[in-house]
């Protein structure tokens, strides 16, 4: 059994680890370079960088905790009133970040925290969530197809001098 919740302040430490572990699970072996990886790590999962983006109100976040072990096993990260070049629309949200530990995915917690995030996002009156997904997480791209997201674009993201293909996707809210 889980628990899906909205993260606070306390979350701060929780999430910058659980962060960096996921964030490497997910996307380490797409580096070449892992001191890039670790450079980005360090950076975008520091404490203060987590409690900074926690304490700033367009920023939403949930936490999936495990209810044996109390662990925090996965996490989300909302941007409200995230516009993008893909969609003509303004009233419009961005999802950050969405992670599992390994060893939690096909187990139907990943769809359970999407819809808390949608229901969430449809109460608040937004037309538009969009994403962005590593082209080559075929897998991701596939689950977000499935929620009713559409490819919507394409850009470039780079770390260190490394730089990754993603797709934008988008679904219409209502």
């Amino acid at each position: 059994m889980i628990t899906i919740r909205r993260a606070n302040i306390e979350d701060t430490e929780q999430i910058s680890c659980l962060g960096r572990k996921t964030f490497d699970e997910a996307y380490g072996e797409f580096f070449n370079n892992k001191t890039n990886l670790m450079t980005y790590l360090d950076s975008a999962f520091s404490i203060n960088k987590i409690k900074n983006s926690l304490s700033k109100s367009e920023n939403k976040y949930w936490v999936v905790a495990d209810e044996k072990s109390y662990d925090l096993i996965g996490y989300a990260k909302l941007k409200i009133d995230s516009s993008s070049e893909f969609i003509e629309d303004q009233n419009v949200c961005k999802l950050q970040r969405i992670y599992l530990s390994q060893g939690y995915e096909a187990r139907g917690i990943g769809s359970q925290l999407h819809e808390r995030i949608l229901k969430s996002v449809i109460e608040s009156g937004y037309n538009y969530i969009w994403l962005s997904n590593l082209k080559m997480k075929k897998q991701a791209v596939s689950f977000y197809k499935k929620k009713g997201y559409d490819v919507a674009g394409e850009h470039n993201f780079s770390i260190g001098d490394e730089t990754f293909e993603f797709w934008a996707m988008k679904k219409r809210l209502f």
